[in-house]
């Protein structure tokens, strides 16, 4: 598969510029002309709402997606009228199938995307709006996880403020498809960036639901829905949804208590010496706390990410931070954790960690940081430690 670049992900989570318009960008990127059928990523052009009909389709050569796009294109404009909300589902469909491929490569997420996407503009030209449903279907290389999203968008849709809200639930529903699907093929590594994006995005929905009238009510109800064994199946890998869908609709039960929340007491990084890969005493101490929470809860999975201080090249470090990353990673399979498990990442000197004592800062960027998440990919509450932290003298 390709993949669109993070930055991507989240300037468009935190919704600067409109529902419309960051599926727009995203469109854009996705279906940007390369080499070798190559997404390629330039700098973002902020695509206002009011001129999405003025916008000419992004990738002549990817006929079907282009074609689809001009004809959405005059049902872009928000109001609080249900069409909008299908109107920017059939376009975060479009952006899905554009990233899936193109006509040379039908994967059949492309196919499917596309096909929703036409029957909702089908709908709207028709003037059939009445027709189109409000359940956004899982496709067959996806499943259902994060079912708490998932229930949150179907409330949303049954309260006072669902029309000022309409744009950013289509896309978070389209988003946990597709994330659902990358977690599926390559892993949390990959599809981490689309569940946060669908978590702000529900975020947003709910305020901007809650804030849409005067006397509105303020919170959704508690809802009961079916395990995600009822709703996936019993086969391994994703093959749609087998049970009931939606995953909740007015009909069924509402609950007064809460749903649980993860919480963990599990540390989230371990600390390295200057230019060096092997675990120190105190990191295998905190690393026996981890595999104690893994081995307590044998479904969820872990990420590494490797990460060096901002001393040396960036290549040297890329390096060295996934040397750092393997340590890791071999120390818990040495405790019996499986490989399947646990996914590996470089980041080198990206994301380093300043202090007024540049020592002191230096230590707490060489470091690995563990992202525990659950089956459905939610992630585990942590906390960060300093036990093991390496400063130098």
């Amino acid at each position: 598969m390709k993949y669109l670049q993070n930055d991507v992900y989240r300037m468009c989570s935190p919704f600067y510029i409109g529902a419309s318009a960051c599926l727009l960008l995203m469109s854009s990127f996705a279906f940007a002309e390369s080499v070798s059928e190559q997404v390629v990523v330039g700098e973002p052009t902020r695509l206002l709402v009011q001129d999405v009909d003025q916008q000419k389709p992004f990738n002549p050569k990817d006929q079907q997606v282009a074609a689809l796009q001009t004809r959405l294109l005059p049902y872009l404009k928000p109001s609080e009228n249900i069409s909008y909300y299908q109107a920017v589902k059939a376009l975060a469909w479009l952006g899905y199938a554009a990233h899936e491929g193109s006509e040379k490569s039908l994967s059949s997420a492309r196919v499917e995307a596309l096909e929703q996407a036409r029957k909702i503009i089908e709908g709207l030209e028709q003037g059939q709006i009445e027709k189109l449903s409000l359940t956004t279907p899982i496709l067959s290389e996806s499943s259902v996880m994060r079912r708490d999203l998932w229930a949150n968008a179907e409330l949303l849709k049954q309260h006072e403020g669902f029309s000022c809200a309409q744009a950013e639930i289509a896309q978070a529903e389209v988003m946990l498809v597709w994330a659902a699907a990358e977690h599926c093929e390559l892993g949390w590594r990959h599809s981490r960036e689309l569940f946060l994006s669908a978590q702000s995005l529900i975020d947003q929905a709910n305020q901007k639901a809650f804030a849409c009238k005067s006397g509105i009510i303020q919170e959704l109800p508690k809802v009961t829905y079916p395990s995600l064994q009822e709703l996936n199946g019993d086969d391994k890998g994703c093959h749609g949804v087998k049970g009931q869908w939606p995953i909740w609709s007015p009909e069924q039960k509402v609950v007064p208590q809460p749903l649980p929340i993860i919480q963990s007491n599990v540390p989230n990084v371990v600390h390295f010496a200057l230019d060096q890969s092997n675990l120190s005493k105190e990191s295998i101490d905190v690393l026996n706390q981890v595999v104690a929470f893994l081995k307590e809860n044998p479904t969820y999975t872990l990420t590494l990410y490797g990460f060096t201080d901002a001393r040396a090249s960036e290549q040297y470090n890329l390096k060295l931070s996934m040397r750092r990353a393997k340590s890791v990673l071999a120390y818990l399979q040495q405790q019996g954790i499986h490989l399947d498990r646990v996914a590996v990442e470089a980041k080198g000197k990206k994301q380093t960690i300043d202090d007024e004592n540049r020592k002191f800062g230096h230590a707490l960027s060489r470091r690995v940081e563990l992202i525990y998440v659950d089956p459905e990919g939610k992630e585990v509450m942590t906390f960060k430690q300093r036990q093991d932290l390496q400063i130098e003298k």
